[in-house]
């Protein structure tokens, strides 16, 4: 592992004269001498669209061992310290520092890595210079370090841009699309992100600054996130259009949720939302071409450090015209746009580009159906449980529930015993469309349509319980093994002090129950979570389970005493009686 080394080392040899018996008897150390550095040389041309590629790889001679004066005094292992530095310059005024970990002799660098310590020696984006490296080795502050020989690079890095900061999905860890601006660059990001209720995200800033939740765990309060499994931002239980503000000096981050966007002035009407396009739009009939003035304007919910995730304050927001663009603020104002024909116009607010929002109106009526619009409450795993029958006929026994209406995400427990596999049906007893993968296996994949040439089956897990995970608007699944489940969050007080309870499994599968005792009231409902996993968990409500859904409020209701809570994670239920 590379570690920035930022302060000095404390020497071990004083450690080992400690070990000396007498009175002026010293050790003397031999070893840690100058070592050999090379690497692979040439023109490096870094690029940001390889951020996680290898660039650049240095290694050196082993100087691991050293020797004591004593034989008698045992030498610890790997007691040299090396360190890489790199250089604008030869004399190596100003070092940008790499430790190395004890025992290893090389270290390599991505395009990102190597960028961000020349964009800190103050190097040029986009001009060719040459950088210098060499290994330090030491044994400590009171022992003069050496230096290996110095090898040199032509590098050219890129361009990093403070102004754009980007989503970063949770789960996957890549770039969403979506992106927020700094309008005066000063770490005050601004920008609309659509998104899936309870979306997990990072902000990853243009030098690869990653900013997640705090872990104090204070909703909406951000800090720098540098290890793997950091706590994610989140933002609330309502799918759909939020205006989000990242504001990093100030360590808090907000989201104001677009309940809705309303057309006013010389046409009139509610718009509809986009969420894979980021936009908003309106269709009429226009009478005739011309310039038309409109105001754009709603009402919003707005979560902050101060509401946190489940309160909101109502807000009031609006467009106002500038130049070609549209901004966002917190009235409306008049916006000029120019109607291109009579007849069926839409009206278009795009809100992709965080730097440059923009009202246009276009010719065309309101959009034919997309392929995800024929998506109901429930898709049918067919073939899923002809196991232990392969000749009785496959059914439509086992489903999943929509938990995104948006994006036509599915998710729910299953338990397969399957001989030949399944396929994807949309409509109960309806065996047409139906979706099979291209090249995915029993634990994921995309899906496609069944035609011609897809005539398979997905590839079905081993018999057992599993939670099934769909995007009919991706076209991917993913199945997970469930080997336990739990509750959390009955009893929570205000500091939100959840923990983990396990549940107990039935005779049937996917059946589980715990026996609670409610001694008052949530302060923000409960939870069934798989596999003592935060990541992994059901929502509902009115005895409803839903993959990711919003807590469970019915304890708040309940008087305290003794229960029963059930959850069927196969029929998407649960009980508390």
């Amino acid at each position: 592992m590379k570690t920035l080394r930022n302060i000095f080392l404390i020497a071990t040899v004083a450690l080992i004269a400690a070990s000396c018996d007498k009175d002026g008897d010293f050790l003397t150390v031999t070893g840690a001498g100058n070592v050999a550095l090379s690497g692979n040389g040439g023109d490096i041309v870094l690029n940001y669209n390889q951020v996680d590629d290898l660039a650049l790889t240095v290694y050196w001679s082993d100087n691991g061992e050293i020797s004591l004066s004593n034989p008698l005094v045992a030498a610890p292992e790997n007691a040299s310290v090396n360190t890489v530095q790199f250089s604008a310059t030869e004399d190596f005024a100003t070092v940008s520092e790499q430790e190395a970990d004890a025992g290893e002799f090389s270290m390599q660098f991505t395009h990102f890595e190597l960028n961000s310590i020349l964009n800190w020696l103050d190097f040029e984006p986009g001009v060719k210079a040459p950088l210098y490296i060499r290994v330090e080795s030491s044994l400590g502050e009171n022992v003069a370090p050496t230096y290996s020989n110095t090898m040199s690079v032509n590098v050219t890095p890129y361009v990093i841009d403070m102004t754009v900061a980007y989503v970063i999905d949770k789960g996957t860890m890549t770039e969403t699309g979506a992106t927020l601006y700094s309008v005066n660059d000063d770490g005050v990001y601004t920008g609309f992100v659509g998104c899936a209720s309870w979306f997990k995200w990072y902000m990853r800033e243009g030098d690869g600054t990653l900013w997640g939740n705090d872990e104090s765990g204070t909703v909406f309060r951000i800090s720098v996130n540098t290890t793997p499994g950091s706590w994610n931002m989140w933002y609330p239980g309502q799918s759909g259009c939020y205006y989000t503000t990242v504001n990093t000096p100030g360590f808090e981050w907000s989201a104001l949720l677009l309940s809705e966007v309303n057309v006013g002035g010389d046409v009139t009407g509610a718009m509809s939302y986009n969420r894979d396009a980021n936009c908003w739009t309106y269709s009429y009939t226009a009478a005739a071409a011309g310039t038309i003035n409109i105001q754009l304007s709603g009402n919003g919910e707005l979560y902050d450090i101060n509401t946190g995730d489940s309160a909101s304050t109502p807000t009031t927001f609006g467009f106002t015209q500038n130049g070609d663009a549209v901004e966002f603020g917190d009235a409306a104002g008049d916006i000029s746009v120019e109607v291109p024909v009579a007849g069926d116009v839409t009206i278009t607010l795009n809100l992709s580009d965080p730097s440059h929002y923009t009202c246009t109106v276009e010719a065309g009526g309101s959009v034919e159906p997309g392929p995800g619009d024929e998506f109901g409450d429930y898709i049918y795993l067919v073939g899923i449980d002809d196991g232990p029958n392969p000749d009785a006929g496959w059914n439509f026994n086992n489903y999943l529930r929509r938990y995104d209406t948006d994006s036509n995400l599915y998710g729910g427990a299953c338990y397969v015993n399957s001989a030949w596999g399944y396929q994807i049906c949309l409509a109960e007893n309806q065996w047409s469309p139906a979706y099979t993968t291209d090249g995915g296996t029993a634990e994921g994949g995309s899906l496609v349509l069944m035609d011609d040439v897809h005539t398979g089956n997905i590839p079905a897990p081993a018999e057992g319980l599993y939670l099934f995970d769909v995007s009919m608007s991706a076209m991917t699944y993913s199945t997970t093994a469930i080997t336990s489940v739990q509750y959390a969050g009955i009893n929570a007080g205000a500091d939100d002090s959840w923990t983990l309870t396990a549940m107990t499994a039935t005779a049937d599968a996917g059946v589980y129950t715990a026996e609670v005792e409610i001694t008052q009231a949530s302060a923000w409902g409960f939870k069934i979570y798989v596999n003592e996993n935060w990541d992994l968990n059901f929502g509902g409500s009115d005895g409803m389970l839903y993959l990711y859904g919003s807590n469970i409020t019915d304890d708040q209701s309940l008087a305290p005493g003794s229960y029963t809570l059930t959850v069927d994670l196969c029929a998407g239920t649960y009980t508390l009686e």
